[in-house]
């Protein structure tokens, strides 16, 4: 199999990969994402995700890679873009907003193929409804600081599966890579599994 290169600083999107046991070499794009760029969510999540393949592919001055993955995920509610808490307050203020509610969880996929090829790009979503939260789980869930570096300041696959009353779609998705839409592009393209 051809090593993919994942462009993201991400330990679960590293994680999801090596569990399906992709061979993957890891390089953190350096890029802000901007999210008030007022474009509609899906389109937002892939422009992002494309500039970190982008990104990647200007640092090979010769060579050409292929199999370079991007990805952005968010989460959205009320039209409303939450990505990464700045701090615990932030962060309480977003696991307010999403208590007994339901959210969209978009993750926009990039990924370049070859050099040379259109870039493959898909919108992934999720609906999220967490459970009514009282001020105490509201709290708990602050002090276990799993809201840093995570979009809506929750991670479902850690203690962020408390809050979740259900999803609707791509669990992995809400982990930040949604494994199944990513599949479908790699047989798409030929990839040697």
């Amino acid at each position: 199999m051809e090593t993919i290169i994942l462009a993201s600083g991400s330990p679960r999107r590293r994680e999801l990969l090596t569990k399906v046991k992709l061979p993957i070499k890891v390089i953190p794009p350096d890029i802000a994402e901007d999210y008030s760029a007022g474009l509609p969510v899906p389109e937002m999540v892939v422009q992002i995700a494309r500039k970190k393949v982008e990104a990647i592919l200007a640092l090979f001055k010769t060579e050409s890679p292929r199999w370079v993955l991007g990805l952005d995920t968010v989460v959205e509610i009320d039209g409303k873009v939450l990505g990464k808490p700045s701090g615990p307050e932030e962060a309480e203020a977003m696991l307010r907003m999403l208590s007994g509610r339901v959210h969209r969880v978009y993750s926009g996929i990039s990924l370049l193929v070859q050099k040379g090829k259109p870039i493959e790009e898909e919108v992934v979503c999720t609906e999220v409804k967490f459970r009514a939260m009282e001020a105490g789980e509201v709290r708990f869930y602050i002090e276990t600081g799993e809201w840093a570096g995570a979009a809506g300041a929750y991670r479902i696959q850690e203690r962020g599966a408390f809050l979740v009353e259900w999803i609707k779609g791509s669990y992995s998705n809400v982990v930040g890579l949604p494994l199944e839409a990513f599949y479908g592009i790699l047989v798409r393209n030929e990839y040697h599994f």
